[in-house]
């Protein structure tokens, strides 16, 4: 053969493995092995078992794994993508029942804006997984991991986990509904081992880890005591009524504990004792008949729906997620809304923004906002005395935005 000849079949061969190629229909057995790069744009139903090996995997739509799938990537680069201002997660992986998914030496980076989101029920073995702004939510799931970088682990629901070398922004969990839990010496930056017991049944056993934050979500009437914390972000559910600060920074110590809710300023059932615990940011997540109170006050997450009123004054929200739905109203006062500012540290908040939709009512006076609205249904914002006006304004349906005459406009 001329050399001409073999050049030709080189850049043959070559062409062929960069060129980008759907992701072959996926059936029990199927194996597909690279290199090369592979692309799915459409909502993708694992059954049975599948083997990815070798590749580059363009995925654009979420992933389902059906009960009693098994999934196993090895070598696999998965590059996810979001469509332009959709919700963190929605090019997401759920499993309709418990499946098993193996992992090894793989990787799964974000495009843009996108958060992948997996939540996973089963069994979950890694053993080398590499990832950017993505999280795993472990419900009823027994799991092996061993070198794991992800952004949040959340261990809840009876799972159970054995883990080393770990590589944690947020280690997080979720109560039941009438918990009594006790945390204690979690330490933030720096490596660790320790045997926890978890909401909701959940427990591990971590070796050789390291996280940023511990994330606790609290629900119904449970408790929780929280002693030496390094670093910590709460989370609550309210259906109730009252007036909550949510402290930001050190406080409490062992002698004299900070209760939360204040004692008489709510009738909130749930309560948490934080004895020399270092605060971060709060979320909440609003519901039914709730009517509160929030003053200097310092809010990652903040969600109103079905009839929950919520007022915030002299607040920062980050607006990582600011949603008011069906027919809830939300007032904002003399706060900044929106933390793009900081997306540099924090990629998860370079989709914040206000979300209104249903029938809900957002109100914000004297706001300075580092996002922008998206309004839709029947949703009304009212805009008043903007010190920084909103980065955008996006109505869609047959909602309607009003900004008073004396707000800067975007």
């Amino acid at each position: 053969m001329t050399l001409i000849g073999l050049i030709v079949i080189s850049l043959l061969v070559s062409t062929a493995q960069s060129a980008v190629l759907p992701l072959p229909a996926l059936r029990d057995g199927s194996v597909i092995t690279g290199p090369g790069t592979f692309r799915q744009d459409e909502a993708l139903t694992i059954k049975g078992h599948v083997s990815l090996r070798n590749l580059t995997l363009d995925l654009r739509a979420p992933v389902r794994l059906a009960a009693g799938a098994t999934l196993e990537l090895s070598d696999v680069h998965i590059v996810l993508s979001d469509p332009p201002g959709s919700a963190n997660g929605t090019s997401n992986l759920i499993c309709d029942g418990p499946a098993h998914v193996v992992i090894h030496n793989s990787t799964m980076h974000p495009s843009g804006s996108a958060h992948p989101i997996w939540g996973l029920k089963g069994e979950l073995e890694v053993d080398g997984f590499e990832t950017i702004n993505s999280e795993f939510h472990l419900d009823h799931v027994r799991a092996q991991l061993d070198r794991l970088n992800i952004f949040e682990l959340e261990i809840s629901r009876a799972s159970e986990v054995l883990a080393k070398h770990l590589n944690l922004v947020f280690l997080s969990t979720h109560t039941g509904d009438d918990d009594h839990l006790q945390f204690s010496d979690i330490p933030t930056e720096q490596t660790f081992s320790k045997e926890l017991a978890l909401g909701s049944g959940a427990k591990a056993s971590l070796s050789d880890t390291r996280l940023q934050i511990f994330l606790l979500y609290v629900h119904g009437s449970s408790s929780a005591t929280l002693s030496r914390m390094a670093r910590v972000q709460l989370a609550i559910f309210p259906d109730c009524r009252g007036n909550l600060r949510l402290r930001h920074g050190k406080v409490g110590n062992e002698l004299t504990p900070v209760i939360f809710p204040e004692p008489g300023a709510s009738d909130c059932p749930f309560r948490l004792s934080l004895r020399d615990v270092n605060l971060d940011t709060w979320d909440v997540y609003s519901s039914g008949h709730a009517d509160l109170t929030f003053d200097h006050s310092l809010i990652d997450e903040l969600t109103a729906t079905d009839h929950a009123k919520l007022n915030v004054r002299n607040s920062d929200l980050y607006a990582d997620w600011l949603a008011a739905s069906r027919d809830a109203e939300l007032t904002i006062e003399d706060s900044t809304v929106g933390a793009l500012r900081l997306a540099s540290q924090r990629p998860d908040l370079a989709t914040s923004e206000a979300r209104v939709s249903g029938r809900s009512h957002a109100r914000f006076s004297n706001v300075r906002f580092d996002c922008g609205i998206f309004a839709t249904d029947d949703a009304r914002v009212e805009i008043d005395r903007a010190l920084t006006p909103p980065l955008y304004v996006h109505q869609t349906g047959k909602a309607k935005v009003t900004l008073s005459k004396n707000s800067r406009r975007p």
